[in-house]
């Protein structure tokens, strides 16, 4: 790899949150789980996705619980649990996070972040961006084509050039539309090296 080259990797296996066993329970009992501190964080993990993906009022109040413990097990079920619930609030809750986070979580929320981002934030988001985009590998699988979007802008304001070796994310950047995934890289590097 070059000093100055950014290779984006994207392929195609993203985590599986989904819990099909709790889809019948009621949510009071969803709700005494996951309020029942006795429980490791992550046997209660699942019961806040099903919650989440319920769009339960609450869920992001524990959220905010879960994101100031000391426990970094908390931290990682939280952001999960926002991703899960995937609305204005949980994302304006993101970007906070992200804000106040050292590097290395940052770089932890902002693909959280990506991977539910909408135009509503892109300002935000492209703000993270343009502090974090540097010469390396970034993993942008399950990136939204927002994000993705974003990203090619930022690359453009700082003088990066994308080169584009896979068909599938090209095409995200061209069109945002298509969705597709591919286990191949993106090799990005600063304009004035190119020849």
């Amino acid at each position: 790899m070059r000093q100055n080259q950014l290779i984006l990797k994207y392929t195609s296996s993203i985590p599986d949150y989904s819990a099909p066993s709790l889809q019948e329970t009621l949510t009071e009992s969803l709700w005494d789980t996951a309020k029942d501190e006795s429980l490791h964080i992550i046997l209660r993990e699942p019961v806040l996705l099903e919650l989440a993906r319920r769009q339960e009022p609450g869920v992001l109040s524990y959220c905010d619980k879960l994101l100031i413990s000391e426990n970094q097990e908390c931290w990682f079920s939280g952001l999960k649990v926002l991703e899960a619930l995937n609305t204005y609030d949980a994302v304006q809750r993101l970007l906070v996070v992200c804000g106040y986070s050292g590097t290395g979580d940052r770089k932890v929320v902002m693909h959280v972040l990506a991977r539910i981002l909408a135009e509503s934030h892109r300002e935000g988001f492209r703000r993270i961006l343009r502090s974090m985009v540097t010469p390396g590998t970034l993993d942008v699988t399950g990136w939204s084509p927002t994000a993705l979007r974003v990203l090619k802008a930022v690359c453009i304001e700082q003088g990066i050039e994308v080169e584009t070796s896979i068909h599938s994310l090209a095409r995200s950047f061209k069109h945002p539309e298509i969705d597709q995934k591919d286990t191949s890289s993106v090799h990005i590097r600063p304009q004035e090296r190119r020849k």
